[in-house]
């Protein structure tokens, strides 16, 4: 059975009925978009989605092989590992004076402001996020004329 951990109401409800038979437990693991929110998410404090997800890693890693089968709890916990290691160097370039004043999420940016968000054949957003003022067209390209020189005869055949 899960572990209920002491949140002062920030994740847990205060008024909880422990005696009650759907224990948050085995049958509800953590999810991928769990990790996803506190890692984006913006409605914490950093150090506050650091101290869950760490909580969170500490409990699957308790858990064993008891929950999941397969390699589900290695991917689970890469993925945990990845957000802690995100949050972290967040927060240790954050300026202390300002208990991370301008932190909201890591990487909570728009995505359309990156390049590897974009699709390949966004060819107009890329060059806007580029800076590119010229953008190259089609018709600013000249063809070479056909001279009709000896070399090649349409109509009498190939050879």
């Amino acid at each position: 059975m899960a572990q209920h951990h002491d949140h002062r109401g920030t994740i847990v409800p205060q008024r909880t009925n422990f005696d009650n038979a759907d224990q948050p437990g085995i049958a509800q693991p953590f999810s991928q978009s769990e990790i996803e929110e506190l890692l984006f998410g913006d409605e914490r404090s950093a150090e506050e989605r650091l101290q869950r997800l760490q909580e969170i890693r500490d409990e699957l890693v308790a858990r064993g092989s008891a929950d999941f089968g397969d390699k589900d709890p290695e991917a689970l916990l890469a993925e945990i590992d990845r957000a802690i290691e995100a949050l972290s160097v967040t927060s240790n370039n954050a300026d202390e004076t300002n208990d991370y004043a301008g932190l909201a999420a890591p990487l909570g940016r728009d995505p359309a402001d990156h390049l590897d968000a974009l699709s390949p054949d966004d060819i107009d957003a890329r060059h806007a996020l580029e800076g590119e003022d010229e953008m190259f067209d089609d018709e600013d390209v000249e063809e070479p004329e056909w001279d009709e020189g000896d070399d090649f005869r349409p109509e009498h055949g190939t050879h």
